[in-house]
């Protein structure tokens, strides 16, 4: 008798059954789905953080150029380089970036400028198309309107 219960006890201890081992995989691709998205969601809200910063850069650019020279820049492109169509006698020889380069957006597009602005009548419209690139969505990051 006492063999067969130990023959007993080795078919109890054989390991996991194939249900054991495919729930555990299923939990652990539940978990990770939600590490993804979870993971996606912190990336795109730092993506947007970065557009606002590089708008509030120019925007300073913009401010100085203007309280320098007079009037706003016509294109973004005059923050670095010497404007040719009107003479701006406080134009620095480094330009008003720091970096002498117009930044682009996180998503690698060029920021958007309009003189004068269309919501900002009296100086300018500084945006970027967010993350779908499309103009005009919910998802674009102005310097007119402030995420709430």
């Amino acid at each position: 008798m006492i063999h067969m219960r130990r023959k007993n006890r080795k078919k109890t201890n054989s390991g996991f059954s194939i249900i054991e081992l495919v729930a555990a995989m299923i939990i652990m691709g539940l978990l990770a789905g939600v590490a993804t998205v979870s993971v996606v969601g912190y990336v795109n809200r730092a993506k947007k953080q970065a557009a606002e910063t590089n708008i509030n850069t120019l925007e300073t650019a913009i401010k100085t150029f203007q309280l320098e020279c007079g009037f706003y820049p016509s294109t973004l492109e005059e923050l670095i380089s010497e404007p040719t169509s009107r003479t701006c006698r406080g134009f620095p020889p480094e330009g008003f970036l720091e970096k002498k380069e117009i930044p682009s957006d996180p998503w690698d597009k060029e920021f958007n400028y309009a003189r004068p602005g269309t919501h900002n009548a009296h100086s300018y419209d500084l945006w970027s198309n967010g993350p779908d690139g499309e103009e005009g969505t919910s998802d674009d990051v102005t310097n007119w309107k402030s995420e709430g």
